[in-house]
Order: structure tokens, then sequence, then C-alpha cells
């Protein structure tokens, strides 16, 4: 009997061999990361550190030119940072499918994680809420936000040292849900408790990304990181779910006010993302109340999670290179020596210097450094047809830093790599800080304008300083670009002198105020 039994299982163990040869064997070209254990596959990335874990991976894509085979237990991964192959990937109309590895996040009926068919048609509903119309007449908002950050700040004693990412995030959150919401967050309790959960959540899902061991769920439950996820989304859900509830009771009463004619014209308005989910098309479909619950969670936390973290690594950008600083005050008072000088689409829009230095601070920190595809049917990459089911992961961190497409110091931070000169020439798929292809970040161009204006209000009034070394920043390993360590930031007040603000608005009697001109 047990002889028979070790035949069987002899026999199964074979057969689960040919199978998985046959289902890989399109890929035998490409080299493999070594070293490689049974069942395990690259399993020693899993038992580092979050840093380590985060330099790891990136060695590998750097490493390798093009394409390098990584296994998660038997599951085949297909690394790359190349642009022309990132370019394959992402374009192709067959490769819009999100892998397994999105689940881990939770919120499956969200932009962010949804599969193919769901995404493509909340995608195309969705789209007119982020049209540069709606994102025109958030500016307002913006500014609001930004000018509370300043003034949080100046709660602090000139020259306190702060952790400057606790500023940026709530000020992205009421960002956030001032514009998705209709939500005026200013005064209420619980951001910081939303934030700090929003971290955890964020971490956890990257842990079991990585964490061959945690993919069953019958594990991964009886295991303290799913108790510790469970409480953070409890904190971040209840925390939106209260401002949802409170929007559908101000679009009802509103609703019972309007007349027949003002409810047309309000149905051909553009509406902003919660008017759009809680409203029925034209066909008659209406979101779900999970897919309510998962956009607002996808679109609060993106804004949230990745602009604020940005801002912050961008204002340790600034105390590391003061001649930046100093560059980048002096266009913001170009275009607003004073603070009667209001900010408008056309002055983002000319203010060429901040542009390109948030384009470097995305270079050097990408919303997102791991993105990852999963192709719908066979597709051809690097000459290699691939057969649907299979993973892509890219690395826009690698890819950023590719020495070929950025020149020997493409380490060094230099917004002149954005200069019109240096860009024109550049792979199209060289720098993705929001991804690429049709699934790139439906709020890309609400995250720049968003960013631009609270830089321009923390620039306008502080100077930064910290006694962080730029050779000790390092990344962990996360769903986004964090740090190991806090943003600790020395903030001291500007003393704007009237010499400047005068020979800047002789310079430039355009941008003097209409009631100040004889």
């Amino acid at each position: 009997m047990l002889l028979v039994l070790s035949v069987l299982i002899v026999v199964l163990c074979c057969v689960l061999y040919v199978s998985h040869r046959r289902k890989y064997r399109f890929a035998d070209a490409v080299p493999s990361l070594q070293p490689v254990y049974p069942l395990l596959g690259n399993a020693d990335i899993m038992w580092k550190s979050d840093t380590e874990r985060f330099e790891t991976i990136v060695k590998i894509f750097s490493e390798h030119d093009r394409m390098v085979k990584v296994w998660a237990g038997p599951q085949m991964l297909l690394f790359t940072c190349h642009p022309d192959l990132v370019q394959q990937i992402l374009s192709s109309s067959d490769c819009l499918e999100k892998p397994f590895l999105y689940s881990f996040a939770g919120f499956e009926r969200g932009l962010f994680t949804s599969k193919y068919k769901l995404w493509r048609s909340m995608r195309k509903r969705l789209n007119s809420s982020f049209n540069l119309r709606i994102l025109h007449g958030f500016i307002p908002v913006f500014v609001q936000c930004a000018r509370k950050m300043v003034e949080d700040l100046n709660e602090n004693p000139d020259g306190t040292v702060v952790s400057m990412h606790k500023f940026t995030s709530v000020c992205t959150l009421e960002m956030a849900c001032g514009t998705t919401l209709g939500s005026d967050i200013t005064r209420r309790a619980g951001k910081e408790e939303f934030v700090h959960g929003l971290d955890i959540a964020f971490g956890e899902a990257a842990r079991r990304m990585v964490s061959v061991h945690l993919y069953p769920n019958i594990v991964y439950h009886l295991t303290k990181y799913h108790r510790e996820l469970v409480q953070a989304r409890a904190t971040v859900c209840g925390f939106f779910n209260r401002l949802v509830t409170e929007r559908r009771i101000t679009m009802d009463l509103n609703c019972n006010k309007k007349s027949s004619v003002e409810d047309l014209d309000f149905d051909r308005k553009p509406k902003i993302l919660i008017d759009q989910l809680l409203s029925i098309s034209r066909d008659g479909k209406s979101f779900s109340d999970t897919e309510i619950n998962d956009n607002i969670y996808a679109v609060i936390t993106g804004a949230n999670d990745t602009s604020g973290l940005l801002i912050a690594h961008a204002c340790l950008f600034l105390c590391f290179y003061k001649d930046i600083e100093e560059k980048l005050f002096a266009e913001i008072m170009e275009f607003m020596p004073n603070e009667e000088f209001e900010i408008s689409p056309e002055s983002l829009k000319q203010m060429s210097y901040l542009e390109k230095f948030l384009k470097e601070c995305l270079r050097h920190c990408p919303v997102a450094p791991n993105i990852s595809r999963e192709n719908m049917a066979e597709i051809e990459v690097d000459g290699m047809k691939v057969p649907p089911g299979n993973i892509f992961i890219m690395n826009f961190y690698a890819l950023h830093r590719r020495k070929d497409i950025w020149g020997p110091d493409a380490d060094k931070f230099d917004p002149e790599q954005f200069s019109e000169e240096r860009s024109k020439n550049r792979h199209p798929f060289a720098y993705l800080p929001f991804s690429g292809g049709n699934r790139i970040c439906i709020g890309w161009r609400y995250a720049m304008f968003s960013m631009k204006v609270m830089l321009i209000y923390l620039v306008r009034n502080f100077q930064f300083e910290t006694e962080i070394r730029p050779e000790q920043v390092r990344y962990r390993h996360d769903l986004t670009m964090k740090l190991p360590f806090d943003h600790m930031i020395k903030v001291t007040k500007r003393k704007l002198e009237g010499s400047m603000v005068t020979s800047d608005i002789l310079k430039h009697p355009e941008l003097v105020p209409r009631e100040g001109r004889e």
C-alpha cells in the first residue's frame, strides 16, 4: 500500500512538472533570477526588511537590460524596465488586465484593482469627472487647502523641525474630499487616523504581494497582518463612508428643490466624482454601493497617498539643493508676488521651472514604483509570443534611472532633464510617473494641478532645511514611494522683502491686479 501511494505521488509530481514546463516553455530563452528554490521560487526576497526588499527588487530590474524571469513560488513573473518592452506591454489592447496581485489591495470594484471588463465600463463613465473644465474649477479648493496647510505650519514656532508628510498628507486629503465628495473637512476630526490607517493598508498589501506563503486566504487570515489590515481598513472606510452618506443627503435635498428644466440642465453639466457615482446614467445604469465605496476609496486614497508623499519628498529635495529652491522661489514670486494674485490655469502653465522641478521629483519618486499587467490574449513582446494569462511586472523607479536614457548622471537631481532641448528626442515610454497606456492613472492631471498649488504656497512662505543627507535617503517596499523614516524638516518663515516684490511687478506690469493699475 505504501509503495502504491509512493508511486502515485511520484506520478502526480511528474505530471505537474510536465504541465508546468509546457506552460512556461515559451520563455526558455529569458534568463531566470538565481537562486531558484523548488516550490518557493526566488523566496529569498520574502525574508528581507522592507528597505532591503525595495533595493533588491530595483537591483533585479537594473541588472537585466531587457527581461528576466522571477518566480513567486511556481508562478512565473516577467520583469522589465526597458522602455521598448514597457511600451509594447502598456500599449497593447490585449494587456489591460490587472493580475491577482492587485486583489490583495482589496476594493476590487474600484478603478485601481478592478478586472478589465468592469474597469472599461467604469472608466468610460468616470472620465468626464476628470476633464480640464472640472479640474480648472478645482483650483480654488486646492488654494483653500494649501492656505490651511500654511496656517497649520505657522502654528509652530519659527524654525521648528516637523514631520512634513503629516502636513502634506492632511492637505491632500482635504483636497481630495473637497473635490471628489464636495465635502469641506478642514476642521473635521479623524484625518490623522485616516492617514495612519491608509499607510498600514497599503503596506500590508505590498507585503502580501511578495510573500508567497501569504497568498492563500486560509493562511493569511490566521496572521496578525490580516487583523491589522482589517482594523486599518475599518478606520479608512468609516471616515469616507460618513462623507458619502452626507453627500447622498445633500443630493436628495437638492433634487427635491429643482424644477424639471433645472434637472435637465444639471444632467448635462459635468459632475464631480461622487455626483457621477450616485447618479443614474442615460442608459439607466447605476453604480452599486460596493462600486461607489470602492471607487471613492481608490480615488481619495490614491490622491492622498501619492500627492502627499511626493510633496514631502519635494521638500527634502529643496533642502538638499538650495540653488534649486531659490530659483523656484524667484519664479513663484515673479507670478505671485503677494496673496492678491490669483492662481489660475494660465499662471500655472507659465511657471516653467515649477513644471520641470515637479517632473524631476516624479522622475526620482514615481507615484507607484511597480505596476503589473496580465495579457488576455497572445501578444508578442521582444520577439517572443506570450500566451494569455502571463504576468508582467514593470519598475518605473529603475526605468527613470536608466543611464542609456537619462545620461551618465541619471541619479543626479536635475530639473533641466525636462528642458525642451533635452526632452525632444526622449523615448515616449522613458518617463511614466503615473503609468502609461490606456490604464494610465485617471487622476494624473488632477495630481499635477494640486501638487503645483501646494508647492507654490510652501515655497513662497517657507525655507526648508534638514539634517538628513542625500545619501541617507532610502525607500521601503510599498505600493507607493515611502521612506523608512519621517521627513523631518526645519521650517523657517520667509521674510518677503518689498523691493523684491516691487522689482518683479515692474518687470511684469500685466501681473498687477486690475484695481491697482492707473
